[in-house]
C-alpha cells in the first residue's frame, strides 16, 4: 500500500520522528507517544503489508493513547527530576552544603524584603524573616526557598 507514492510504513516512520522532532522542540511530555504510535504502526505494516488504512489508523490510536495514559506521569515526573530517590538526596545534599552556613549580606534584607547574600564566593537571593539585616551583617543559613537562603542573624 502506497502514501503519497511512498511505502505506508515509511510514512507512519517518518511521522513518528516528526513527532519526536516537535516533542523536542515543544515544552512538555506528549508528542512523543504519538511517535511512538507512529513506529508501533509501521513495523505492523512492515510484517502485514496488506493492512489497510482503518486497522493502521486503529492502531496507532490505540497505541498513542495507551502510552499517553500508562507512561506520561511517570516521564514527566522522571524528566523534572522529581523522583523519591532524588527528593531524599536533595534534602541530603541542601542539608550538608547550605542549612547552618555562615554568609555576608550584601543587600539589606527583611520580612517582604529580598536582599542579597555571599556564600562561598557566589551571590544568592536572599531573605530574612525575621529582623532586617544590613549589608555586612554575618548571618546564618536557616533553609531555602527554591533557590533563595532564608537567613537569620548571627547570635
Amino acid at each position: 500500500m502506497e502514501i503519497f507514492g511512498l511505502n505506508a510504513a515509511l510514512v507512519w516512520f517518518l511521522s513518528g520522528v516528526f513527532f519526536l522532532v516537535l516533542e523536542a522542540l515543544t515544552p512538555g511530555v506528549f508528542l512523543m507517544f504519538f511517535g511512538l504510535g507512529a513506529w508501533v504502526t509501521a513495523a505492523a505494516i512492515f510484517f502485514v503489508p496488506s493492512l489497510g488504512p482503518s486497522p493502521q489508523w486503529l492502531i496507532f490510536s490505540v497505541v498513542s493513547v495507551a502510552a499517553l495514559l500508562i507512561f506520561r506521569r511517570k516521564l514527566k515526573a522522571l524528566f523534572q527530576g522529581k523522583t523519591a530517590e532524588s527528593d531524599n538526596l536533595e534534602d541530603a545534599v541542601v542539608r550538608g552544603q547550605y542549612i547552618g552556613r555562615e554568609v555576608t549580606v550584601l543587600k539589606e534584607t527583611g520580612p517582604g524584603q529580598p536582599g542579597l547574600a555571599e556564600l562561598n564566593g557566589t551571590n544568592w537571593q536572599a531573605r530574612s524573616e525575621g529582623p532586617t539585616l544590613a549589608a555586612g551583617v554575618r548571618a546564618r543559613v536557616v533553609r531555602l526557598d527554591g533557590l533563595t537562603l532564608i537567613v537569620e542573624p548571627l547570635n
